[in-house]
């Protein structure tokens, strides 16, 4: 498995700020599909999931990826805004944009782990469901 271009979004005026994203593109150059199935990112974070979007009662929506993220053999999967994610969830500090680098690690059903250096940045184009998860009103 390849990870490219990892970031964090920003805490800066976030509505939630409690909680962020990580980002990151994969490829499985492997003939097997392999799984997302979980993430750390140090002590920065209480609560890490994986995140995916699925359309609730005709609107998307975030829920916890309760079987994680499959990336298709020989195929790439984005984990971007709009998209599958990892949630960093009860932050201990704010992330302003451009103020560090997280050291995170992915972790893959065959056992493979990928470490991760993934800058903090703004993100100017989030979407107002960007924050709705799964059994909460809109």
């Amino acid at each position: 498995m390849l990870a490219a271009d990892p970031w964090v979004r920003t805490t800066d005026g976030a509505k939630m700020p409690e909680m962020t994203a990580l980002f990151v593109s994969l490829t499985n150059p492997s003939d097997e599909d392999r799984v997302l199935v979980s993430a750390d990112c140090g002590d920065i974070a209480g609560k890490v999931e994986i995140h995916e979007m699925v359309k609730v009662d005709g609107q998307m929506v975030m829920r916890k990826a309760e079987d994680g993220v499959t990336v298709k053999a020989g195929k790439h999967e984005h984990l971007a805004p709009g998209g599958p994610h990892v949630m960093l969830m009860d932050l201990t500090r704010e992330l302003p944009a451009g103020s560090e680098e997280l050291n995170c690690t992915l972790e893959f059903d065959d056992g493979q782990s990928i470490a991760l250096v993934a800058p903090v940045k703004e993100f100017t184009e989030e979407q107002d469901t960007y924050h709705t998860h799964d059994g909460e009103d809109g």
